[in-house]
């Protein structure tokens, strides 16, 4: 999974080199993203044992190392196109590389691999369908979703109780709303 986020890494640079930013520097918010996507593929070291509380603490700093990212791209006005799609894509591998850590080992059944591929999915979904109506909205649902699924990625890593499971399955229920209702806001005709 790491191997194939970093390919597709590779190809997201290459499509937007000298346009990172603004000014086309690789920018400071970026640096950050890039620091994300190293603690994420670190991430995938846990492998097959049971994680603990050092992966929960890992997950929600790479989390808060999240809302860094786009604080300094507004502040510093180094918000991009590319940034935003980094930014997505370290978001869709934190998710994907969380939920695998969990599968495996069996802390969590494979349903928490719903939320892992959920992205993955929606892009072929854009694909398949007709090009699209509209361009879905910015939603704050979708960002409370991916919070909520972090949160609740991070409480069964370290299990805080017998409710984390629970916990998943919501956030991962929440997750697949919102990423429905974006393809169908992107995808159906205004009337």
């Amino acid at each position: 999974a790491a191997a194939l986020g970093g390919a597709s890494l590779l190809g997201l640079l290459g499509i937007h080199r000298g346009r990172f930013t603004p000014r086309g520097g690789f920018g400071a918010a970026n640096s950050v993203t890039l620091l994300r996507l190293a603690l994420i593929v670190g991430l995938s070291s846990f492998g097959v044992s049971p994680p603990g509380p050092v992966a929960a603490m890992w997950v929600l700093l790479i989390f808060m190392l999240d809302g860094l990212d786009g604080w300094l791209a507004r502040r510093l006005s180094q918000a991009s196109a590319f940034g935003a799609q980094f930014d997505m894509e370290c978001d869709a591998l934190l998710v994907f590389i969380s939920a695998l850590v969990l599968y495996l080992p069996g802390r969590l059944g494979a349903f928490i691999l719903v939320s892992g591929l959920l992205r993955y999915v929606y892009g072929i979904g854009l694909l398949v369908w007709p090009e699209p109506t509209r361009e879905a909205p910015r939603s704050s649902l979708g960002r409370n979703a991916f919070g909520v699924m972090v949160l609740s990625l991070a409480a069964s890593m370290w299990p805080v109780g017998a409710w984390h499971e629970e916990l998943a399955i919501a956030a991962t229920a929440l997750l697949v709303y919102s990423f429905a209702r974006s393809l169908y806001a992107s995808r159906v005709p205004v009337a």
